[in-house]
């Protein structure tokens, strides 16, 4: 694949929940400098992500880009950040199926209620994903460029209605709000990770994957800043969990907010599918790793990840039953940010090495990596205790799987890893076979050349 594609499915895991739901959470938390929090959020994730680069794209053939984890900082350091990932995915289904449970409820299912409508998008993602790559494929190309084209439409309208007496008071809770409300946001910024997911999957990745995670993350910044001004110029004082169909309605009338709700039903269910086929795709190789237990990565005979994608589907609907959203937004937090430390440090490994062999140079040396480990701290031990206790009990119940894997070993299961590792040899994953319906279609030749 090449720079479009992967650019494009990084964009769609990003612009998603964040926009639709977290933004009406942050103005309420921050007030107009909720611009401040998305700042500051996507700074530190920015940080974060060309540390990610500079480790991914020095992967060995074959590799995803979390591999060289392994040489810089040992196994179990690469076996925590795709655990930590893969649980951040399980649980950004279940706050991705809940937003869109939200808006299906408010706009089009009103005697339904959100958990039932939330409990539709599982269903949804689960059919589409034990269904033809081909769908998957098609279905985020189109729906990134309809959700960035509709909210592109609710931003002019927005911005133009703005005036400066809507920015006053800018801080109306202090600058405590602001910080709170900014360690709410990283799960809005956590999607660039998909890329690394897929790096063998990517042409020339050491200039595509830089290229595509950097400029995801500056196009979902623009967004959410450009989406938050605009929210601010329908006046609205308080927003609820359909806050952006909220600001339409005042900005655009019933047909804006019914526009907007469309395109918040296709975006969280486009994010939410990128968490799932980006889930499979970690479960596949720490299963083909010897990582965890073979049974998590069994296939269908089609290679639809059937075992991942039912216990994302089960820990997903369990979550939106019995779970606080706000806490499953923590959770999704607090374990992409352990994950994005390690990945940090592994940078920082590099970085004293100074960078060798092919692949991208962090600018500055060791001091970005730092930098970036210690906002990661910073901000992980910001959390409650309670939630930091949960946080930690997901990554040592991945860590038990971990330590589990010799008796594993013992286990006749080497036809089902040769399985899966032939269906990384040839590219031919649920992710890697959806995004290569992502590229464009090859010119056909003259007859001449022919």
């Amino acid at each position: 694949m090449g720079f479009v594609p992967v650019l494009s499915f990084a964009v769609g895991a990003m612009i998603g929940g964040g926009v639709f739901t977290l933004s009406g959470i942050a103005i309420n938390r921050a007030g107009p400098a909720a611009l401040f929090s998305y700042a500051i959020a996507g700074a530190i994730m920015l940080l974060s992500a060309l540390s990610c680069v500079a480790v991914a794209t020095r992967a060995k053939e074959g590799e995803s880009g979390y591999g060289p984890v392994a040489e810089l900082l040992g196994r179990p350091s690469r076996f925590l950040v795709m655990w930590g990932f893969y649980v951040n995915a399980l649980l950004a289904v279940a706050f991705l199926a809940d937003s869109f449970g939200a808006y299906l409820h408010a706009y089009f299912l009103h005697g339904a209620g959100v958990t039932v409508a939330g409990v539709v998008c599982l269903v949804l993602l689960v059919v589409l994903n034990l269904g033809p790559a081909v769908w998957v494929g098609r279905a985020e190309s189109w729906i990134v460029g309809v959700k960035i084209a509709l909210l592109l439409v609710f931003i002019s309208w927005g911005v133009s209605a703005l005036s400066p007496g809507r920015l006053r008071p800018f801080a109306p809770h202090g600058t405590h709000a602001v910080f709170s409300a900014s360690v709410l946001l990283f799960t809005a910024y956590t999607g660039f990770n998909v890329v690394t997911n897929i790096l063998p999957s990517v042409r020339d990745p050491a200039k595509t994957a830089p290229r595509a995670i950097i400029g995801a993350m500056l196009i979902s910044i623009a967004m959410y800043l450009l989406v938050v001004l605009a929210m601010l110029g329908s006046g609205i004082a308080h927003f609820g969990l359909t806050g952006v169909s909220q600001a339409a309605e005042v900005l655009m009338g019933h047909w804006g907010a019914q526009l907007i709700a469309v395109a918040a039903c296709l975006s969280t269910l486009s994010g939410a599918n990128a968490m799932v086929l980006g889930g499979n795709e970690l479960a596949l190789r720490l299963a083909a790793q010897e990582d965890i237990p073979a049974f998590l990565g069994t296939t269908t005979q089609d290679g639809f990840a059937s075992a991942s994608v039912g216990l994302i589907g089960v820990v997903a609907l369990m979550l939106i039953l019995f779970a606080s959203i706000n806490r499953v937004i923590v959770l999704v937090n607090i374990t992409a940010l352990a994950a994005i430390f390690i990945m940090n440090m592994a940078a920082l490994a590099l970085a004293r090495r100074g960078f060798p062999g092919a692949g991208f140079r962090i600018p500055g040396g060791t001091l970005l990596p730092i930098l970036a480990s210690v906002a990661c701290l910073g901000e992980i031990f910001s959390y409650d205790l309670i939630d930091l206790v949960l946080a930690a009990a997901t990554m040592a119940l991945g860590l038990l799987l971990y330590t589990r894997r010799d008796w594993q070993r013992k286990v006749p299961v080497e036809p089902a890893l040769e399985k899966i590792r032939e269906m990384f040899r040839n590219l031919e994953t649920p992710l890697a076979r959806a995004l290569q319906h992502l590229e464009l279609p090859p010119r056909r030749l003259s007859r001449r050349s022919e």
